[in-house]
């Protein structure tokens, strides 16, 4: 059997789904690796700056922790509705992310109230 992608017969949707795949496949491929964010305040030295970095991941830590708690607890209330509805999957991506989002932003808004910026 021969399949082309030349905008006849029923293969045509398949091709373009292929074709789009791969390309975004590539893209990712291909895409820099993001280099891990410096933090900068004039006057402080390295030791000071991995301290206060450490004390600001501890704090996104405990926000990590505090939203863990908060979803489990969701998962037991909901969880019954939600594979009814064929959305637990989909329940659990939204509470990860928006767990990553409160964890980054806690993290974010530590280092910049002790007066870092990103460097970059």
């Amino acid at each position: 059997m021969n399949i082309q992608c030349d905008g006849r017969g029923m293969w045509v949707g398949l091709c373009h789904s292929a074709a789009i795949s791969s390309l975004v496949l590539l893209t990712a491929c291909a895409a820099p690796r993001q280099a891990q964010i410096q933090w900068i305040k004039s006057g402080v030295d390295d030791a000071t700056v991995a301290r206060e970095v450490n004390d600001c991941e501890a704090q996104a830590a405990a926000v990590q922790k505090t939203e863990q708690g908060i979803n489990e607890d969701r998962s037991a209330t909901l969880g019954r509705n939600w594979a009814l509805s064929y959305t637990t999957g989909l329940q659990d991506q939204t509470m990860q992310a928006q767990t990553a989002a409160l964890v980054n932003q806690a993290f974010n808004s530590c280092m910049r109230a002790k007066g870092f910026t990103k460097a970059g």
